[in-house]
């Protein structure tokens, strides 16, 4: 399908359009059998989990198995591809036969106060945008590994099996006025996953509500939350599309956009969780750590419930955290804001300075510790509960957990007006969005 809507490179507004989904057919299977978490969450436990699930569960699609055998003709891939196509041609997945916007709502227990939630989300294509014409914003900095296993899932496929999540402004709630009509008909579908959160999803069909959607968000920007990895590689795949069928920029093909859903700042449910780094191995005695963090930081030992209490507050601008190590758990509280600028040593803005990652990444693991950047990868392990962070060090799997709060959303904004990206694994959004909700495929 072509699109005439004017020039690539000329284009100042969000062009967030409804699509023609392929989607899981609610008489042939159960929904709560199909979907499954993003790719990059799922361990090797979960993924054969899932397969046994459903023969048609989107692990097939999202996170093929990978076999030793595997061949430039059959592997992981091409498996996908042909699950993708067969459960078309089984009926098992059903096209819409018009554009559609889908609202999609989870609900949940929030992990941090226990009281139940929702969450609201637009399904839809995006135009991909370049970063530099700020319409679209990245918060993180990507790696080059998943990069080129998601390239290669999409030049096979062509197709986006999983939304990246955008996250725009709607302070006044237009955007959710509008939509709240849809709300009120039969859903989709209602699924229950593992984690007891409830996936609900709506279709928008009526083509006054999609025109008052997209010229409502015309001039919102879009902040990625989650899929930055995806979102680039999509990107440099049209590119090259671009090139090799030398294409017009007077043209936009369906590889021009992916599936994006779009969820308010100012969304009730919208809930940030910190990412903890535990160390495999620092190289130096537990007693050195202390004292070499004593210079920068008041180090008081702790029950590791005020810790806990710690990191269900926001980030306050870089200055608190928490350690845990075989000799029990600390309180570090910076005692000199600009010592510490000093000794990191680059030339920032100011705000960067107020994000708790880069003051663990930069001063506490950088300079005081000798953890430069280029062994981060290898060295520190992700979690975002303070228990899973603890357990390997009370096992003696690692040396030390270092606990942060979770960043103020707002910081995301702020950290994009000037251009910074914040370090991988700087935050969580909870609940993840599901996979399997709908598919945005090229071939139209």
């Amino acid at each position: 399908m072509k699109d005439l809507r004017g020039s690539l490179n000329k284009t100042k507004y969000l062009d967030f359009q409804p699509f023609k989904a392929w989607r899981y057919d609610t008489q042939r299977v159960d929904v709560s059998t199909v979907l499954a978490p993003p790719y990059d969450v799922i361990s090797q436990e979960k993924q054969q989990k899932l397969y046994d699930r459903s023969a048609y569960n989107c692990i097939r699609l999202i996170l093929n198995k990978k076999n030793p055998n595997d061949t430039d003709q059959n592997n992981a891939y091409t498996r996908a591809r042909d699950a993708f196509q067969h459960w078309q041609k089984e009926g098992i997945l059903i096209r819409e036969k018009e554009p559609c916007y889908y609202v999609y709502r989870q609900t949940f227990k929030d992990p941090v106060t226990g009281s139940i939630k929702n969450r609201f989300a637009l399904l839809g294509r995006v135009r991909l945008e370049p970063f530099e014409k700020g319409i679209i914003v990245p918060h993180e900095k990507t790696l080059r590994g998943p990069k080129e296993d998601r390239m290669k899932l999409l030049r096979t496929v062509q197709t986006n099996f999983s939304p990246v999540f955008g996250l725009y402004k709607d302070k006044e709630f237009t955007i959710r006025g509008i939509i709240q009509d849809p709300m009120n008909s039969r859903p989709i579908f209602e699924a229950e996953d593992d984690d007891k959160i409830v996936h609900t999803l709506w279709a928008i069909e009526d083509v006054d509500i999609i025109a008052k959607v997209q010229k409502a968000l015309l001039s919102q920007k879009v902040y990625i939350a989650d899929g930055h990895h995806r979102y680039e590689t999509a990107l440099e795949y049209a590119r090259h599309q671009r090139e090799e069928e030398r294409s017009s920029d007077l043209v936009l093909f369906p590889y021009d956009y992916m599936y994006m859903a779009l969820v308010s700042f100012d969304d009730p449910g919208f809930i940030v969780l910190p990412t903890h780094r535990i160390v495999t191995k620092l190289g130096m005695e537990n007693g050195e750590i202390i004292r070499r963090l004593e210079e920068y930081f008041k180090v008081e030992k702790v029950p590791l419930e005020k810790l806990k209490q710690m990191t269900a507050a926001y980030d306050s601008a870089g200055k608190t955290f928490g350690l845990v190590m075989e000799e029990g758990s600390f309180l570090l509280t910076m005692i000199d804001k600009e010592k510490a600028r000093k000794k990191i040593a680059q030339q920032k803005p100011a705000i960067w300075y107020d994000l708790n990652v880069n003051i663990l990444g930069h001063l506490i693991f950088a300079e005081l510790l000798d953890l430069k950047e280029d062994r981060w990868e290898a060295t520190l392990k992700f979690e975002h509960t303070v228990d899973g962070a603890v357990a390997p060090v009370q096992r003696g799997e690692a040396q030390a957990a270092f606990l942060l709060q979770p960043p103020k959303v707002e910081m995301l904004e702020k950290m994009g007006v000037v251009n910074e990206r914040m370090p991988q694994k700087s935050t969580y959004f909870y609940p993840k969005l599901a996979s399997g909700l709908v598919f945005y495929s090229h071939k139209e």
